[in-house]
């Protein structure tokens, strides 16, 4: 009796730690963040835009300052040269879509569409246009704009 007793601890331990087990191996969930100026502090690559990654050699680089409210973004998207912009950005709740971002570039009458942010985690957020839930850019946290990006330049004063 005492051997039965104890092969049937056996069993039970091993079935314990079998399912105790299985589903530690596994990664978390995305957790996703509340979109408002600390989180969103920081350098930004553009990294996908409407599902596809972007062109080789292509690029947009946006860094926000979440104390003043600015931004200044290197691209050269339209241009076989890099450009800097600068500005400033606001985030305000929408009832209806939830969080949106817009900006206004400084020397220019220019203003961003509106674009909803969403899906943001620690290392990426997800924008897209309110007005064309087509248009849908994927920005990649990063540490901050090459230096051959600044370096190579030009800023934009006027549109």
């Amino acid at each position: 009796m005492t051997k039965s007793l104890f092969n049937l601890l056996i069993i039970c331990m091993v079935s314990f730690l079998a399912v105790s087990c299985s589903k530690d191996d596994e990664a978390p969930a995305n957790v996703y963040e509340e979109v408002n100026y600390a989180t969103i502090n920081g350098c930004w690559q553009l990294t996908e835009f409407n599902g596809s990654p972007l062109q080789e050699g292509q690029y947009v680089y946006i860094t926000f300052n979440r104390k003043e409210h600015t931004f200044e973004m290197y691209d050269n998207m339209n241009s076989m040269y890099s450009h800097k912009s600068t500005g400033s950005f606001t985030i305000e709740e929408d009832y209806d879509y939830g969080t949106i971002i817009t900006g206004e570039y400084d020397f220019s009458d220019e203003i961003w569409d509106e674009y909803i942010v969403s899906e943001m985690t620690a290392t990426t957020m997800k924008w897209t246009k309110k007005e064309n839930k087509n248009d849908v850019s994927v920005y990649t946290r990063c540490a901050e704009v090459p230096e051959e990006v600044v370096i190579g330049s030009k800023s934009v004063s006027a549109f």
